[in-house]
């Protein structure tokens, strides 16, 4: 049986929903729980979270969490739900780094997806590369840094049209937070919750 914990920031809205539909959509074999970056103990569900999932008949009753290391040690794979959530528990858990994921980069993760992501990275660096030599370049410049900035912004173009073409291609990795939002933004993270819930069950 595989521990599966879900981790957002306050543990009310997305974290819960993904929680429960796991476990409303899932076979039985796994131990499912939820918690918050910046959760505090013991708060509920927010309301719009609790309407969005009545009305598809999914039982959520829920407590907020905060991250634990007792969590982190109980969990065989957490899936946060942005990239920010990832990095904080990394930072603050450094030991979970090969178990941990966003929900989508764990869904979407393959080959072809590594490989376009090494290249978006590699075209960032690339222009950090070149923002270092031209600053060196524009402060020995005198009166000459506009040419040099101009220079820059030449050299970098190629780099920043490749990363606009990949940025629209790859999927963001970050879910929707609804937080603060009417009950139609909450029924449309229920509904992008759920569509990649069932992908996940493919998956593991």
């Amino acid at each position: 049986m595989k521990n599966i914990l879900f981790v957002c920031t306050g543990n009310t809205c997305r974290s819960p929903m993904a929680a429960a539909l796991l476990r409303h959509l899932g076979n039985g074999n796994l131990q499912v729980r939820s918690a918050g970056v910046f959760a505090a103990e013991g708060a509920g569900a927010s309301s719009n979270a609790l309407t969005a999932m009545s009305e598809k008949g999914i039982p959520f009753n829920h407590e907020s969490k905060p991250v634990t290391r007792t969590l982190m040690d109980w969990a065989d794979l957490i899936l946060t739900m942005t990239e920010s959530h990832k990095h904080a528990l990394c930072n603050r858990f450094p030991e979970v780094v090969d178990k941990v994921y966003t929900l989508k980069e764990f869904i979407y993760q393959n080959e072809d997806y590594e490989q376009r992501l090494s290249e978006l990275h590699q075209a960032y660096a690339e222009i950090e590369t070149l923002r270092v030599f031209y600053n060196s370049k524009w402060n020995q410049a005198g009166e000459d840094k506009q040419a040099v900035q101009e220079e820059f912004e030449r050299a970098i173009a190629p780099f920043k049209e490749k990363i606009a073409s990949m940025e629209q291609e790859l999927p963001s990795l970050d879910v929707t937070d609804p937080f603060g939002g009417d009950i139609e933004i909450y029924r449309q993270t229920r509904e992008e919750l759920e569509s990649l819930i069932h992908k996940l069950l493919e998956k593991i």
